[in-house]
């Protein structure tokens, strides 16, 4: 049985996505169909003047859907990675009795050193937590 996974992962990503990112991603579909039409209609008529252009407007249609597809990925893994992150930190928060951002920073990367290169986003998170937490 075929499972479909980036498929799956796909749709989840969209399901995730906000309502202006759906929005963006539908008008280029309806870009896209009345693109085809023209060119559906520069077929039946025969005329190659009209036949190129309507060629390269629907090509430039598909890329315009892969590039939003590809931005609307791009930010589903970074909310995922901040998901990981706020997870990290939680756990550190709980253990230790150091309220300061910087002792909390400095205590998350005794314990998960893997977080060096992300420690900008990590600021923002154990900032964004403390100040849910007063």
């Amino acid at each position: 049985m075929v499972r479909f996974r980036r498929l799956r992962r796909w749709l989840r990503e969209l399901a995730e996505s906000t309502t202006t990112e759906r929005i963006l991603l539908i008008l280029p579909f309806f870009i896209l169909s009345l693109d085809l039409y023209l060119l559906l209609h520069a077929f039946s008529i025969g005329d190659t003047s009209i036949i190129i252009p309507a060629f390269i407007l629907s090509i430039l249609s598909v890329a315009e859907i892969i590039v939003t597809l590809d931005e609307i990925h791009e930010r589903a893994m970074e909310m995922l990675k901040q998901r990981r992150i706020k997870a990290k930190v939680r756990k550190v928060m709980n253990k230790t009795d150091k309220v300061t951002v910087r002792g909390l920073l400095n205590q998350v990367l005794e314990e998960h050193p893997e977080l060096k290169s992300h420690e900008k986003s990590l600021y923002h998170v154990i900032c964004q937590l403390l100040s849910e937490e007063e």
